[in-house]
């Protein structure tokens, strides 16, 4: 009886031993697991909402310039902060803008019909100076024009602005400027020559335009911007002028636009701008 109570007792304190191994290996366990939790949990609190609202910064309201735009349909997507370029064609004309604010507004020659200067969204991100010339295959063949080095004959002028697009669309001074006192100006292949050139240069380079003139005086060589320039190649048959007044300009490239609705637009000729 003895033996049958020592074994009886021995196989209980076996199974306590195990139960006391598994209960000791469960806690261990547990104490690992919420370890591992912690170490996955940010110990960071939540942002308060003051520091939201400090992070956060409000948009600034329009300006005048666009709450005009918009308040006659002119759906041009112009930024309220920062530098803008909007060129509109049937008006032969650049607008540059600064926080929404057109600080320079200055006549261009645009695409002529049969080489039309395309709608678009791109972006200027650099100047060259005393660019060279090189016609198209196609130039040279319908037209016989040829390679033009850097001087006062290149068509390009003195300054050639840098657009970010597929379709070779820039910007460019030019050596005629006599085209800027037509009333028609959609004489060019397809770019953008720009009267105030020089001036639009100084702005983009945040410098004066005799600093300009002096860059121009140290040759053929390019210039990046510090950012790039939003720029908008756009066609309203009706914009505002200097004054405010929204004008309706010819329809150069044909019917590409609707007419605003229910609006009285007296008609101009683009010799005004």
């Amino acid at each position: 009886m003895a033996a049958t109570g020592c074994r009886t007792w021995g196989r209980t304190m076996f199974y306590r031993g195990k139960v006391r191994a598994v209960r000791v290996s469960m806690t261990l366990l547990a104490i690992a697991g919420a370890l591992a939790t912690a170490a996955c949990v940010s110990t960071d609190q939540p942002p308060t909402s003051a520091a939201l609202a400090s992070e956060t910064k409000a948009e600034p309201p329009p300006s005048a310039f666009l709450s005009m735009l918009r308040s006659h349909g002119i759906g041009a997507s112009i930024p309220a902060q920062g530098k803008f370029v909007l060129v509109n064609i049937p008006s032969y004309e650049l607008i540059a803008l600064q926080d929404g604010v057109p600080v320079l507004r200055s006549r261009v020659v645009v695409g002529q019909p049969k080489a039309t200067t395309p709608e678009m969204t791109s972006s200027m991100f650099a100047l060259q100076f005393n660019p060279s010339w090189t016609p198209t295959p196609s130039m040279i063949r319908n037209e016989g024009l040829h390679y033009i080095p850097p001087g006062p004959q290149n068509p390009l002028g003195r300054v050639l602005f840098d657009l970010d697009n597929d379709e070779f669309i820039y910007l460019h001074d030019t050596n005629e400027k006599a085209l800027f006192n037509r009333s028609q100006r959609a004489l060019s292949h397809g770019c953008i020559r720009v009267e105030q050139a020089r001036a639009l240069a100084a702005w983009a380079l945040g410098v004066s335009e005799q600093e300009i003139d002096a860059m121009i005086s140290k040759g053929t060589y390019s210039v990046p911007l510090s950012e790039p320039i939003p720029v908008s190649l756009a066609y309203y048959t009706q914009f505002p002028d200097d004054a405010g007044q929204v004008v309706s300009y010819p329809d150069i490239y044909g019917s590409r636009q609707a007419p605003l609705a229910e609006m009285s637009i007296p008609s101009a000729t683009p010799q005004e701008r």
